[in-house]
């Protein structure tokens, strides 16, 4: 290692979109608070920046309900391709002022960008001209590079998004997973036919678009039943509606297909991940008020989280008895910040960090009674590695936080 090494910064999961509601605290407000840590510790040197995937999320955009494509579709096909032309031209537009204060960080010199892809914006891989928009927007040039994995030598790093630890949006070609769909016929699609049910104008309709914030992504049931039963006015609606959109989510012909594939993998006998995800939904449906369900629906999560906990950091051990040289590895894809010791390499602690998440979270909990619970807040982390020769000697910090509002 030597002594001009960059000041390295790792952020990811910013989830910037065109239409749905943001965070209480702009990202404008967001950069604006991060660079000014940021330049105390930079001195004179340029700092780098490093989004580990999902910077944008072209995923979960309601305006593909205007057409008949879906993100699962084909990636390049010419619809596709159109729509997320569109979901990227609206966000930079969206993010206007974000957008400008990175640009002018990286065109004066003080900053450098990275952009490593996530399952949720992995459709940038085959819209060029999105692309084009991308790079334009963050640096001011059209030379940006879109990457499957970094490696930092100089500060022992590899980067990558984390979503291959993750078999509900894992995918060994980077093609389209079980998670886009359920972003999209479930996720997207609950608010939108509620809304059709109850009216544009209901009182505070607009808080069922939450369900964009929970995670993990598997909890969205339990959310849907814990706002059905706190909202009581709309309990009959929610309990129709949701129970009609998991039908129509276990009928599409993409889901059957995966459900297909899952069984054929694992065996008929088997409780493999699709008949896991299918009993999940069908506790949900039609008994999302009843009382009966908290009990199973609760062991079922517990399980999902079980499952899914500590899969990213054993991923990360396994990459990196791969590679020569390194000793870190930073992910993001799961929201919740992480920070796991993996042992030793060349007598150094080796480390797996996860950097959490810009956006807001609705995250699952489980209150006295064994009900699925949930708190509301909005979360920033950052992951810094620092030049060899700083003053106060630090190889890296890991900053997170959360704001909880009135």
């Amino acid at each position: 290692m030597t002594s001009d090494r960059p000041l390295l910064i790792f952020v990811s999961d910013l989830h910037l979109t065109d239409r749905l509601h943001g965070n209480a605290v702009s990202k404008a407000d967001q950069f604006a608070r991060f660079w000014q840590r940021i330049s105390v510790a930079r001195g004179k040197r340029r700092a780098e920046l490093c989004v580990v995937g999902d910077l944008f999320d072209l995923v979960r955009s309601p305006s593909w309900f205007e057409g008949r494509h879906r993100p699962y579709h084909g990636a390049s096909t010419n619809g596709v391709v159109k729509n997320v032309e569109q979901i990227i031209a609206e966000t930079i537009a969206r993010e206007a002022g974000f957008f400008a204060a990175i640009r002018a960080k990286v065109e004066s010199g003080e900053l450098a960008i990275h952009y490593v892809l996530g399952n949720h914006d992995r459709l940038l891989r085959t819209a060029p001209a999105a692309r084009l928009a991308v790079s334009r927007a963050l640096t001011g040039r059209d030379d940006l590079e879109l990457h499957d994995e970094l490696e930092f030598p100089e500060h022992g790093v590899l980067a990558y998004h984390g979503n291959v630890g993750d078999p509900i949006n894992a995918s060994a070609d980077g093609d389209a997973t079980i998670g886009d769909a359920i972003g999209s016929e479930l996720i997207l699609k609950f608010p939108r036919k509620l809304r059709a049910l109850v009216g544009e104008d209901h009182p505070g309709i607009e808080e069922i678009d939450d369900i964009d914030d929970v995670r993990p992504v598997y909890a969205v049931p339990a959310w849907v039943r814990q706002q059905s039963v706190m909202r009581k006015e709309l309990l009959r609606p929610m309990s129709q509606v949701w129970s009609e959109t998991v039908e129509e989510f276990l009928a599409n012909s993409f889901v059957r297909d995966w459900l297909d594939g899952q069984r054929r993998k694992s065996g008929l006998f088997s409780l493999d991940l699709g008949k896991k995800l299918r009993l999940l939904l069908e506790l949900s449906r039609n008994r999302v008020i009843a009382h009966g369900s908290d009990e199973r629906l609760t062991q079922l999560y517990r399980f999902f989280q079980h499952s899914f906990d500590g899969k990213l950091s054993t991923v990360a051990a396994e990459r990196l008895q791969e590679r020569r040289g390194l000793r870190f590895v930073v992910n993001g894809h799961s929201h919740f910040p992480s920070m796991q010791p993996l042992g030793r390499i060349d007598g150094k602690p080796a480390v797996y960090f996860n950097t959490g998440t810009w956006r807001a979270v609705h995250q699952i909990g489980h209150d006295l009674g064994g009900r699925p619970s949930f708190l509301a807040y909005d979360a920033m982390t950052y992951l810094v590695f620092f030049p060899t020769d700083d003053a106060l000697g630090r190889d890296y910090e890991w900053w997170t936080g959360a704001l909880v509002a009135h």
